[in-house]
Formats: structure tokens, C-alpha cells, sequence
């Protein structure tokens, strides 16, 4: 649309203004668009605006051309509505911002754990979930798989989508015309708006942004891409569409519209494409976090995790985290227990990178109601009790004793004054004032390469039949005492 716009021309909704004194519109690369307009009301709407105003008041503003069609110049959503009474007229302000702050107002936690999805099926998931109509075009992604794992850790939606495409050193740029919440991800190709003639402009060298961007290591980064012009214009346009000026295409990096002596005047900040790369974004807040999940999966040393945060399984989760144990090092040696499946533990986060995130150990949960009855009846408790292996014992009792357990029956318990190595009916039991205790529900059997030497002061067998064996004599010891051989001497 160009051509001047008079105070006539502008139309805003809902509110029914007797006279417009202010209005400004601000749309700019990577935030909302934001409105805020000052204008007088009738005294029997004064009231009504004020209470009917909520949430959810969406806030339309119109520019009529010369032939009568209108143009969408804001939508959005009331932020705030001020009333003030000023000599007996009613003055109204009222502050706005576009349908994408809906993406900006609930901070999540979750996980998304599928590799192979792309950016695009990825961002557009995150946006459909604010209605049917709510879209998002990708224009900067080309279709790549995210190819890792990637983390919504306390960020709202828009926080979110800014950093994931910061990725590709790209911005936000919100579709205001719209009653949903509509954006880019990344800048718009295509939306040229011709030529622009104007005779009076700024021209600006960002000198700092360019030192941040050579800094951060933006690819292909130039100084000459940070010389931006402000110049006004009758033109009406939006942050992504391209202009001819000078002899040179530009992008429109921020518009701002706003009222002055009953004219709409428009101001833009135009920029070389290559200079609105934001630098490469990162969620700090992630740093050092520890997050509760449930093991869905073992391979080797890496493990599946459902975490606790997020809502439910992803039936595509195929992302597998490297699992913390003990010790480790290069070729076999080391520490190989792995968690089972269905157990509890965490993922660390240890740097900005939630790609480098990794399983540990987990604190245990104890049942509330359980603990509660256990701490009531804990004040008439015994003098504990020697280490006893029955079933239903809390092995975290007694922290001076060291226990490895499966979910096989299979145990080690290392106590002050013994170790005990159990499996169901089977146990070795090595006790500083018993000695060695071996028993057994099945065989025993021991079987030596060389020579079997035992020696005591004094060696008891105990069976129904003993039966020595070796070179073709025997010995057997039953109900009477059997003696066979090549040759037999007795003293």
C-alpha cells in the first residue's frame, strides 16, 4: 500500500474512539509486534472498556487505501487499558502485542528425543498447538534432520523457537495480519516490494554488532553487512520484505508506524540480508540440572530415558544416553553394571549443550505414606540389629553396609563384620567370628587344574555316603566302610 495516510483512514477495533491523539506500531526481527495508541471515548463506554477488556480482547488496527480496501497495519491481543480523566474528558490507552506473545507466555520442560525428525516437523508440532490456523514457515531449516537430542528446558515456545533458529544464524519475523499467532523461522524470501524513493535518510554503521558477530564466529560474517539506512517512507511494509534502494536490495529489519499531526508516517531500518544473522543462541539455564527419568531401554553403555518431565513417551524416542558408572577407561577395563530396565535415575546436564548429557545414578524415592508411618514409630525404635538379608529389608538402613543387588535375586553384601554373596537358596558367607560358610539348596562341585590341598587341625565331612576315588581304588563310607583296590596294605 502506499500513499499518505490520514487520521481517516486508520480504524481500530474493538474500541470506539470520539478522537485518535496517538498511535504507534513497532515490528521488528525476533520480538513482537507491539502497539500502543492514546485516544478520547464517550463517558457510557469508559466503564465498559475497562471491564470487558481481558486476555483474550483482540486488538485490530486498519488502514483504508484510496480505493476503499483495508489493510491489516496491527493485530493482536490487549496487554494493558488505561482510563484517565483529564478536565471531564475521558482519555483511553491501550497497550497491545502481537498474536505470537501467546507462544511467550508459559514456560515448559520437555524432551524431544527422536534424531531423525527435521527442524520443520519439529516447529511446526510446537505451533499447532495453538489452534488449527496457527502456522509456522520455515524458511531457513532446508528440510535438515535435528539429528541429536534437544531440550525445552524452562524456555516459553517463542524463547524456544528463536534459539532453535538461532542454529541456522537466523531470526522470528511475526505475520501480524493474522487473528492467530502466524511467524517465519527465519527471514522471508520473495516479498519484494519494489523500489523505494526517498530523499532523506540515515545511514548507521554497527560497529559493535559487527565485533559481536566476528566474535562468535558467524559464518562468512563481512563488516559492510552491518551499514544499515533509516530513512521514512509512504510505503507500507513489514520486517522482511525487500526493497530497491540505491541501487541495491535491502531487507526491512524494523518498521515503525506511528501518528503525527494527523498523518501515518512510517520509519524504516533497512539492512543487507546477511546482516540480521543473530548470533548462535544457547539455553544456560540448563547448565548443571539433574533431571529424574525412568530407564525404557539398556545397549552396552548408553540407555533410553523417559523423563520425568515430559507429559508422556514419545513412541519415536531413538535417543540414547552415554551411562556414568564408576570407572572407566580405554579398551575393556573398568566398571560395566548397567541400570535395568523400569529403573529410576537422572540425566546431567553439564553444559549449555544438552546434546552432552548423560545418565547417573538416582537418589532414592521413598513412599511418603511409608515414611511417614516409619518416622512415627522411629522415636521407641531397637538398638539396631545385626545385617539380616530377609526379604522387605531396607538395605539403605545401615550406611555402613555395601550392597549390589539384582532383579535376579542376585546379591553382594559387604557388612562391617562380613561379606555375604547370595542367590536364592545358595550363599557364601565370609564372617570375622564364623569364618567361611558355604550353602546350598543344588550341587557343589570344585574342580582344580593342579593339586587340591585342604588343611586343618581338624577336617569334618558330613554326608549320608562319602566315596574317595582315584586310580581305580576307592574308598566309601556308608552304613559300613568299603575298601577296593589293586592292593590294599593296612597297618
Amino acid at each position: 500500500m502506499d500513499g499518505t495516510i490520514t487520521l481517516s483512514q486508520i480504524e481500530i477495533m474493538p474500541y470506539q474512539l470520539i478522537h485518535l491523539h496517538e498511535l504507534k506500531v513497532v515490528k521488528a526481527a525476533n520480538d513482537h509486534a507491539r502497539l500502543v495508541f492514546t485516544g478520547t471515548v464517550d463517558e457510557n463506554l469508559r466503564d465498559y472498556y475497562m471491564k470487558a477488556s481481558d486476555e483474550e480482547t483482540q486488538v485490530k488496527v486498519f488502514v483504508k487505501d484510496g480505493e476503499g480496501s483495508r489493510h491489516a497495519l496491527f493485530r493482536g491481543i490487549a496487554l494493558d487499558v488505561k482510563v484517565k480523566m483529564v478536565n471531564g474528558i475521558n482519555y483511553m490507552t491501550v497497550e497491545a502485542i502481537s498474536h505470537t506473545y501467546q507462544l511467550d507466555m508459559k514456560r515448559r520442560k520437555r524432551s524431544f528425543q527422536n534424531p531423525r525428525i527435521t527442524y520443520t516437523e519439529l516447529i511446526k508440532s510446537i505451533v499447532e498447538e495453538y489452534g488449527r490456523e496457527a502456522d509456522v514457515m520455515d524458511m531457513a531449516s532446508g528440510g535438515k534432520v535435528i539429528g541429536t537430542l534437544v531440550m525445552q528446558y524452562d524456555e516459553t515456545d517463542w524463547e524456544f523457537l528463536k534459539r532453535l533458529a538461532s542454529h541456522f544464524y537466523s531470526p522470528l519475523i511475526p505475520a501480524v495480519g493474522y487473528g492467530v499467532p502466524k511467524l517465519y523461522f527465519g527471514m522471508p524470501m520473495g516479498l519484494s516490494k519494489g523500489e523505494l524513493q526517498v530523499h532523506n535518510y540515515k545511514a548507521v554503521k554497527r560497529v559493535s554488532a559487527y565485533q559481536t558477530a566476528a566474535e562468535n564466529r558467524i559464518p562468512g560474517v563481512r563488516n559492510e553487512d552491518f551499514l544499515q539506512y533509516e530513512v521514512e517512507a509512504d510505503k507500507l511494509m513489514e520486517p522482511g520484505h525487500e526493497v530497491m534502494f540505491q541501487g541495491r536490495q535491502w531487507l526491512v529489519a524494523e518498521a515503525v508506524s506511528e501518528l503525527r499531526q494527523g498523518l501515518l508516517k512510517h520509519s524504516y531500518r533497512l539492512s543487507p540480508r546477511s546482516g540480521l544473522r543473530p548470533i548462535k543462541m544457547y539455553n544456560r539455564a540448563i547448565i548443571g540440572a539433574s533431571i529424574h527419568g525412568k530407564v525404557l531401554a539398556v545397549r552396552k553403555d548408553k540407555v533410553q530415558v523417559k523423563l520425568d518431565m515430559d507429559e508422556q513417551v514419545d513412541p519415536a524416542t531413538d535417543f540414547w544416553f552415554p551411562y556414568s558408572t564408576i570407572y572407566a577407561s580405554e579398551g575393556q577395563t573398568g566398571w560395566y553394571c548397567m541400570p535395568e530396565v523400569g529403573d529410576q535415575l537422572r540425566i546431567y546436564f553439564p553444559s549449555y549443550k544438552e546434546e552432552e548429557g548423560y545418565a547417573i545414578s538416582s537418589v532414592k524415592r521413598t513412599n511418603p505414606v511409608a515414611a511417614a508411618a516409619k518416622g512415627q514409630t522411629s522415636a521407641v525404635a531397637a538398638a539396631p540389629e545385626p545385617h539380616n538379608s530377609a526379604a522387605g529389608e531396607d538395605v539403605m538402613a545401615d550406611p555402613a553396609v555395601k550392597t549390589l543387588q539384582t532383579k535376579y535375586g542376585k546379591k553382594i553384601v559387604l557388612a562391617p563384620d562380613k561379606i555375604v554373596i547370595s542367590s536364592g537358596g545358595m550363599s557364601i558367607t565370609v564372617s570375622d567370628s564364623e569364618g567361611i560358610t558355604i550353602k546350598s539348596d543344588k550341587d557343589i562341585s570344585i574342580t582344580a587344574g593342579g593339586e587340591l590341598v585342604l588343611s586343618s587341625q581338624m577336617l569334618q565331612l558330613s554326608a549320608d555316603k562319602i566315596e574317595l576315588s582315584g586310580k581305580g581304588s576307592t574308598l566309601s563310607l556308608e552304613e559300613e566302610i568299603l575298601l577296593s583296590g589293586s592292593e590294599i596294605k593296612m597297618n
